[in-house]
């Protein structure tokens, strides 16, 4: 998972199909105006849907098709596969593709092309940010053109976390991937400038309903102040990525507003347990205890954002074993249990990224000003994007201010995805057998049940007791767009999809 993603603070990652208002379809396509442009904070490095960054958040949705999608609520439907079948042991699944599906150049999507893409996305040289969950996958048979048979070793949910984010790529063309993004989506790539603009055209071939604006014009707008005066200056029309005073400041005006997703992102503090004195528990749970969990979704989240005290989400309560409320804020407790562990005046790094991400250098703030009330001496070492993830990839911290992505997904496909929880190979040095375990467990079963609900509450428990890394709350991603704009959708994880979409 690239940690790029980690760091931006609006887009990418979990939907809530909300958009309050926005579901309006258009009843006449010629009412439409022509040309919907779009205001991008990042560069379009790529067209490769794999890489899942700032840049393709955009175009994945205008140039690919996945074989299903999820909603909101994580309730799968069909897309390329027009239905599916799991056998009773759940280890075989069965996709019936749709007939008509074309790549832009007019070729005839086949049971191959899914094969390649599961490949593609699975090969460790590409940099696949899906590569966790193609190992759920086995083997992959495809006896004709219609269907694909998939050997499975894993939950049926992160399963469709799989298939919502696998994009159908063109195994004709596999070199062409990264720079024409040739797919079976409802627009094709028209233009192509580096760190300027691309511009997408409906695609007139297009297997299902053809959107209603058919021109699509991307501009890179790395300055955000810049593309909300853009924005209000008429010269775009929609933003998928504003801060959260951004937001306050238009609210009210003729500008639509809105979050994207409300659990894509999750703010948590991570604790190297090998660096004295946080290789004791106890002061491990002392830091848990001196963060006002409530205070940070509020002031830094903003209105939207949700308590976390486990990572999983809102709707996965049989996951959370009704343990999701344990976190409490007790400063009292907390200075005590540092008095009694002998750690009271000792230094405590913060390694954060405020640079490239504002919300987390706050975040340090914060837990600087709470460290100090516990008798702790915090220090913050703000760094570049770049050098935080070579820090962090090392282990090189005591604590670290940050965020961890798709915290929308399900928990067995969050275990498989965020490096925070990751059972092997965790940079925060936990090791536990018995966690391994339990992963495992709920991992590679393909349906809940007793055994899956007691790993669920171990690995509960242990997060709660162990306090390697603390969820504090999520980081609603949010959107501004001219007052011009209806019927905008997101995914699942926040992206923007413009099928529906339509300028009065």
């Amino acid at each position: 998972m690239s940690f790029a993603n980690l760091f931006r603070s609006a887009i990418v990652v979990a939907a809530c199909a909300a958009s309050a208002g926005l579901l309006i379809h258009p009843t006449n396509a010629h009412a439409a105006a022509s040309v919907l442009r779009v205001g991008l904070q990042a560069d379009i490095s790529s067209f490769d849907p794999t890489r899942l960054n700032l840049g393709t958040a955009v175009t994945n949705g205008l140039l690919f098709n996945t074989l299903i999608y999820l909603d909101e609520k994580g309730t799968p439907h069909a897309e390329l596969a027009k239905s599916w079948t799991f056998s009773p042991d759940g280890k075989t699944l069965t996709l019936n593709l749709v007939d008509n599906a074309t790549f832009a150049d007019g070729r005839k999507m086949t049971s191959k092309d899914v094969a390649f893409s599961l490949d593609y996305a699975g090969t460790p040289a590409v940099g696949a940010n899906i590569l966790p969950f193609t190992k759920l996958v086995e083997k992959v048979e495809t006896p004709d053109d219609r269907t694909v048979v998939l050997h499975v070793n894993g939950s049926q949910r992160a399963l469709y976390d799989l298939l919502d984010l696998l994009y159908v790529l063109d195994s004709e063309h596999p070199k062409d991937i990264h720079t024409k993004g040739t797919g079976t989506g409802p627009y094709k790539l028209a233009s192509y400038e580096p760190g300027q603009s691309a511009t997408f055209v409906r695609n007139e071939n297009y297997w299902g309903e053809k959107p209603a604006i058919p021109r699509i014009e991307v501009k890179v707008l790395p300055d955000a102040q810049s593309a909300i005066a853009q924005l209000r200056a008429g010269a775009i029309d929609f933003l998928p990525s504003i801060s959260r005073q951004d937001s306050q400041q238009l609210a009210g005006s003729t500008f639509k507003t809105g979050i994207a997703s409300a659990e894509a992102y999750a703010f948590d503090v991570g604790i190297n347990v090998a660096k004295p004195p946080f290789d004791n528990p106890e002061v491990r749970k002392a830091i848990s205890l001196s963060l006002d969990r409530q205070r940070i979704a509020t002031e830094i989240g903003g209105d939207g954002s949700i308590v976390k005290c486990l990572p999983w989400t809102v709707r996965d309560t049989a996951e959370s074993a009704g343990l999701q409320d344990s976190c409490k804020y007790d400063p009292t407790a907390a200075k005590a249990l540092i008095d009694k562990a002998g750690a009271n005046g000792a230094t405590a790094e913060i390694l954060s990224s405020g640079q490239s991400a504002p919300e987390l250098g706050t975040l340090a703030q914060i837990m600087q000003s709470s460290f100090a009330q516990i008798g702790l001496n915090a220090k913050i070492t703000d760094l570049s994007g770049t050098a935080f993830v070579a820090q962090f990839r090392k282990s090189q911290f005591q604590l670290t201010s940050h965020s961890y992505g798709r915290a929308g997904r399900s928990p067995a496909a969050l275990l498989l995805s965020a490096v925070v929880f990751w059972s092997n190979g965790n940079v925060m040095g936990v090791k536990s057998t018995s966690y391994a375990d339990d992963v495992k467990t709920v991992v590679s079963s393909p349906v809940a049940n007793a055994d899956t609900a007691a790993a669920w509450k171990r690995i509960d428990e242990f997060m709660l007791s162990d306090n390697w890394v603390l969820p504090l709350a999520t980081q609603p991603l949010r959107w501004a767009s001219s007052p011009k704009l209806d019927g905008l959708q997101f995914t699942l994880d926040g992206s923007p999809v413009f099928d529906k979409a339509i300028l009065n």
